[in-house]
């Protein structure tokens, strides 16, 4: 027997803690660790934790032994009446024949013995049950002490259970007063001296923890200042799942969708008017990452799609669009067109140049489309919701299909822009070119979005455009071309110093205890013969019982509690290409160029340091 299970607290999730403290801190994009000397305190364990030990049940085998007996004496007498009862009622009639012949004397005769026989068989029946009465009363007041002693222990223990959460609650609070005043870094909040119109997040690890943890930082700043943030990750990594999880544990508005294994719910070219549709398409289909002069391509692009979005009067799908471009092509369409269609759009094949160039884009542009023909709606809704947090993420391939899906959804938030407002974050944006990348800055500062471009490597052109939106944050380098890159952006002459944070909780624990009981009982019965040795002498009952009970509880524990922080200076080094190489994944260096004047800040945007209990609600003065 165990005694009773303690109620277990319900303990908060990562997501929970952290929206407590992200939403209620100052804007920040991460923080930055100084050095503030403190004197250390020594705080003393809390008391031994209480353990329970069920205690030993008294020796009741005679009293249940007696019931026993009783019970089954209850049944044989039972079962003797129900007997002799059935041979009556089968054998009444013959024996009341036998019993008439005799006479009227014979019959009250019987009568009389079977009103004996009846009376003898119910008193031999209430008398077994009594019996089993009695020995359950004995029983129950045998055991009464016991039940009465292990309810006591367990308000005992209750007692003691709930003085020694006490007392560990008072010890993590005089914890972390002390852990508040010793020697290490504390962490200032890190931002921007002013609003900046773009954010280029260059580098990061291959996993994007780091982009995830710089996104949930950043984007509870963007949520508690009272803007909406969309998402566009096109990494395939899942980099804004941590800000999801954040604003859900915050109660705001979220929305996700995954493309193309949501392509059903949205139709991703719903609200476009025909001339719209074919400008979005066109440049879509025709974007690259090398940079060109693509404007031939993307006019003949953009003239094809209009003039078959003109010729469809049903649904206009990608697959509709890529039929419509075969009949141009004088190709078999195949299925999805009506013969209206299919007439008008026959008239549209000699306003075509019929060489062999536009031969070769009109079949570019059916497969381009043909691939995007999956992405068949289900509902009318377009892909950017009304909701606080707004995550459109792909899986991040580099096929046609993902290339040109990343591309498509570009110029469809870029359309959108006005409508969001807040935040555009686009994540994994190496693959759209410098063009697609710089067209779309424009469009967001126009329509008053901060756009944050995170970009993995930064070379070639990308490297052209890094900072011109006034702040750049350089992460983690797995190149060493990208790290030089950086190295000579922050300029080799700044110093900076890493820290690092251990957090470490053990617990042991031993336990014991013991009880002891001890209970007796003894029956006794003796008869005196009659006279002359007759049968009718004096018969003596007699019974004892007694119990001796001997309770000994110890509680003896050793329980080590203790949450240590320790955070110190890693090493110190002045930027150089190898040292952009082994940053951590989460750190990162801020070029603020967004005010007057230039700064350059080593900071950490692990959302996790908010948690901490030395983390500052201001800037540090002297590096604002």
């Amino acid at each position: 027997m165990t005694g009773p299970p303690s109620a277990q607290p319900v303990l908060p999730t990562w997501s929970d803690q952290l929206a407590d403290r992200l939403f209620t801190s100052p804007p920040r994009w991460g923080w930055q660790a100084a050095d503030e000397p403190a004197a250390a305190a020594t705080v003393d364990l809390p008391p031994p934790r209480p353990a329970w030990v069920e205690p030993p049940h008294p020796d009741t085998t005679a009293l249940r032994q007696a019931r026993s007996r009783a019970v089954s004496r209850l049944v044989r007498r039972s079962a003797f009446a129900v007997v002799a009862v059935f041979a009556f009622s089968t054998y009444q009639l013959v024996i009341e024949e036998g019993v008439d012949a005799y006479g009227d004397s014979a019959r009250e005769v019987y009568a009389v013995v079977l009103l004996v026989v009846a009376a003898l068989l119910g008193i031999g029946l209430l008398r077994a049950a009594a019996a089993i009465a009695a020995t359950k009363r004995a029983l129950d007041a045998f055991e009464q002490p016991y039940r009465v002693f292990r309810a006591e222990e367990q308000r005992r223990h209750r007692r003691a259970l709930d003085e020694w959460q006490a007392a560990v609650h008072r010890h993590q609070a005089a914890t972390v007063g002390a852990n508040r005043g010793r020697a290490g870094p504390l962490w200032y909040p890190v931002h921007p001296l002013a609003q900046p119109t773009r954010v280029d997040v260059l580098g990061g690890d291959p996993h994007r923890h780091g982009w995830a943890g710089l996104l949930v930082t950043l984007g509870t700043s963007v949520l508690a200042a009272g803007d909406r943030i969309t998402v566009l990750d096109l990494t395939g990594q899942d980099v804004g799942g941590g800000l999801l999880a954040v604003a859900r544990a915050r109660r705001l508005a979220v929305d996700r969708l995954d493309l193309p294994a949501d392509a059903g719910r949205v139709d991703l070219l719903a609200g476009l008017s025909p001339a719209d549709l074919a400008d979005c398409l066109g440049y879509a289909l025709t974007a690259r990452r090398e940079p060109g002069d693509l404007r031939h391509e993307r006019a003949l692009a953009t003239e094809v799609l209009r003039r078959v979005a003109d010729c469809l009067t049903g649904e206009v799908t990608f697959a509709r669009l890529a039929a419509g471009v075969r009949v141009l092509r004088q190709v078999t369409p195949g299925p999805g067109l009506s013969p209206t269609e299919l007439a008008r759009l026959a008239e549209q094949v000699g306003e075509l140049g019929q060489d062999e160039s536009t031969g070769r884009q009109l079949r570019f542009l059916s497969h381009q489309l043909d691939t995007l023909g999956p992405l068949t709606p289900v509902t009318g809704r377009t892909p950017w919701s009304a909701s606080t947090v707004s995550v459109v993420a792909t899986t991040g391939g580099r096929d046609d299909r993902g290339e040109r899906l990343d591309h498509l959804l570009v110029q469809l938030v870029q359309r959108s822009l006005p409508g969001l407002g807040g935040c555009l974050v686009v994540a994994g944006a190496d693959h759209l070119g410098v063009a697609t990348l710089d067209l779309l800055s424009g469009h967001a500062r126009a329509a008053g979005v901060r756009l944050v471009l995170m970009i993995d490597h930064p070379q070639g052109e990308l490297e052209k455009i890094a900072g011109t939106g006034g702040a750049v944050c350089l992460m983690k380098m797995y190149n060493h071309r990208d790290a030089a890159m950086a190295a000579d952006f922050v300029g080799r002459g700044h110093r900076f110093v890493v820290n690092q944070i251990t957090r470490q909780v053990g617990r042991t624990f031993t336990d014991g205890g013991g009880d002891n009981l001890s209970a007796s009982t003894s029956h006794g019965s003796g008869a005196k013969p009659g006279f002359l040795g007759g049968r009718g002498g004096v018969r003596d009952l007699s019974e004892s019982r007694g119990h001796t009970w001997t309770g000994l509880r110890t509680w003896s524990l050793a329980d080590n509690l203790s949450t240590s922080t320790t955070t110190g200076r890693v090493y110190e080094f002045i930027v150089e290409p190898q040292q952009i190489l082994g940053l951590p994944e989460t750190a990162f260096i801020l070029v603020d160029n967004s005010a007057h004047g230039r700064r350059v800040v080593m900071a950490d945007g692990n959302p996790g340091i908010c948690l901490l209990d030395r983390v500052s609600p201001t800037p540090e003065p002297d590096r604002r």
